[in-house]
């Protein structure tokens, strides 16, 4: 059946109520950042927002003192191996309570007799 020059119009209608759903959050995000009951420090922080997820790189961390930085760097590698060596000694501790510590040492001088053979 040969379509008719109104139906040809009703597409055209339904085709610009068409929305995205990807672009729907940038959408709303805008409306945020534009919202005039945000305060400024807020519409901002919603601006970077829209920013960042339209493909934006984030902005650049803020600046440390070198001999600061490094005191903290330290630091934090000093607590982790503090860290590490105290989950080493609970974990042998445990061992030792259940009994696999020495099954464990019997069996390496056990193997060091035979190696030295």
């Amino acid at each position: 059946m040969p379509r008719r020059r109104g139906d040809m119009d009703n597409e055209v209608e339904e085709e610009s109520y068409y929305v995205s759903v990807r672009d729907l959050p940038f959408d709303l995000l805008r409306q945020r950042a534009n919202a005039s009951n945000l305060s400024t420090a807020e519409r901002r922080k919603a601006r970077g927002e829209l920013l960042l997820k339209m493909g934006a790189k984030p902005p650049k961390g803020t600046a440390v003192n070198y001999r600061l930085l490094m005191e903290t760097r330290k630091r934090e590698r000093q607590n982790a191996l503090t860290d590490y060596k105290n989950e080493r000694f609970k974990k042998t501790t445990l061992e030792r309570h259940l009994g696999k510590h020495a099954r464990n040492k019997r069996r390496r001088r056990k193997a060091l007799r035979h190696a030295k053979g």
